[in-house]
């Protein structure tokens, strides 16, 4: 996930709670044993952690824990938590494709949602709620082509896979992704 909005409620626990996973995790190459989490995909995406830990910073957030490259070898970058993220930051309306996790407070619902949709990607969203008004209005609500609600169950190979707005047209797998592979024809005739 790229961002997360957490109810008010919950806020500083979820966070110190992150927080102290995040430390736990054990990274490095994925063959090691015990290892959570591997490198990421090249060199470029370090410079790019970098760039987005260091915009956030200089505009108010606070680097709760990471922030860094792992060693001098390998594409290895710290577990990273941001706290009081501007919503203008880099970070916020760039898809990271790395282990940062901005962590925001909401205290509305709706504002969460709106939040949620404001970028102009839509891949995949995940949401919790205990409350069936809630998971309806999450489920009508998220601007996404997948939504997750509840569980972390999002891919399987019968089940569609695929985004919404700049995050894709159309969908991968299940039956759904069978359609761009035929040629519907719709034929009327009157007698």
């Amino acid at each position: 996930p790229s961002r997360f909005y957490i109810h008010d409620a919950h806020y500083e626990r979820f966070v110190d709670g992150f927080v102290a996973a995040s430390k736990e995790l054990k990274v490095g190459a994925g063959f090691d044993d015990g290892v959570q989490m591997g490198p990421l995909a090249n060199a470029r995406r370090l410079d790019a952690m970098e760039g987005f830990v260091a915009d956030a910073v200089d505009r108010g957030a606070k680097l709760v824990t990471g922030g860094r490259r792992l060693g001098n070898k390998g594409n290895f970058f710290e577990p990273t938590v941001l706290t009081e993220v501007p919503e203008d930051a880099q970070v916020m309306v760039d898809e990271p494709f790395g282990p940062i996790a901005p962590i925001l407070p909401f205290s509305s619902l709706e504002t969460a949602i709106e939040k949620a949709n404001a970028l102009p990607y839509g891949l995949a969203a995940f949401a919790f709620g205990s409350s069936q008004s809630t998971v309806d209005q999450l489920s009508r609500g998220l601007e996404a082509g997948m939504v997750s609600i509840n569980h972390f169950g999002i891919a399987s190979p019968e089940t569609p896979f695929g985004g919404m707005k700049e995050s894709g047209y159309g969908s991968e797998g299940g039956v759904e992704g069978m359609e761009a592979f035929v040629t519907t024809k719709f034929v009327s005739a009157a007698a």
